[in-house]
């Protein structure tokens, strides 16, 4: 199965030190089982099947909402609009959004960087979360 497939090729992108490619993956195979969860296209877009598929996650719901750019946004629109739509239609993550190293504890956090940076800050530990979230979907049962 393809999602299995996303979900390989993201740990071994991971092991080989490249995050951006590894989260790519892992963001493709999110939006694989997130259709797989909603598959009538026409009632809901692949946008909105990707964020609810992810705001239905206990993780998700506890973070009420990032400051990026201005304006307030939920994290699983930050994770499709600027890191899946950004790698997929742009090739990179904007230059205002950082992975930090992980605090050691398995935690993820998630940090709105004021002046002067004004850098999104997000733990490496999401990633983890991703794969996670793909793994433990019911519409993914039996593939893990």
């Amino acid at each position: 199965m393809s999602v299995v497939r996303r979900v390989d090729d993201a740990m071994f992108l991971w092991d080989s030190g490249r995050l951006e490619g590894a989260f790519l993956s892992a963001l493709v195979a999110v939006a694989a089982t997130s259709r797989r969860t909603f598959p009538d296209r026409k009632a809901i877009s692949d946008k909105r099947a990707f964020e609810t598929f992810l705001g239905r996650r206990r993780l998700f719901q506890k973070i009420q909402g990032v400051e990026y750019r201005g304006e307030l946004h939920s994290i699983q629109h930050v994770f499709y609009k600027w890191l899946r739509c950004e790698l997929v239609h742009e090739g990179g993550v904007p230059i205002d959004i950082e992975f930090t190293p992980d605090d050691g504890q398995g935690g993820v956090s998630v940090r709105a960087g004021g002046a002067p940076e004004y850098i999104l800050k997000l733990s490496r530990n999401w990633f983890v979360e991703l794969l996670e979230a793909v793994r433990t979907a019911p519409a993914d049962s039996g593939l893990f």
